[in-house]
């Protein structure tokens, strides 16, 4: 992570879909908690978006290493994770999902962008 300069953009877009989705997450359901806490009837639902959310989101943060080893497998990747987040995610999941697909779409594309073109005049 000290090297945030170094990194793509689409590393930086997958990163930021899974940051934002256990962030969001964690800080939404954690300030509900501390504040008014959360209703003994809502235990399940808050139980399976705090899942979801945070695995699919360190998923998505791990897709971005992969798309360094290889770049289309991780694209891959990171666009099946995204559309899990955004079909099950709930609202945080689709604002990270939505970060992620783009950032595997601009995977996906980076063989074929001209200024990921190097030397090949």
């Amino acid at each position: 992570m000290a090297n945030l300069g170094s990194k793509e953009p689409h590393e930086l877009l997958l990163m930021l879909g899974g940051l934002l989705a256990v962030l969001l997450t964690l800080a939404t359901y954690g300030v509900q908690w501390a504040t008014t806490g959360i209703p003994q009837n809502q235990y399940a639902t808050v139980a399976t978006a705090l899942i979801i959310n945070v695995v699919l989101g360190g998923a998505l943060w791990a897709a971005a290493a992969i798309t360094r080893k290889n770049l289309m497998n991780g694209a891959i990747v990171a666009a099946v994770i995204s559309i899990i987040l955004i079909y099950y995610g709930g609202r945080y999941g689709q604002i990270s999902g939505v970060i992620g697909i783009f950032g595997a779409i601009l995977a996906a594309a980076k063989p074929y962008l001209p200024w990921s073109r190097r030397g090949s005049d």
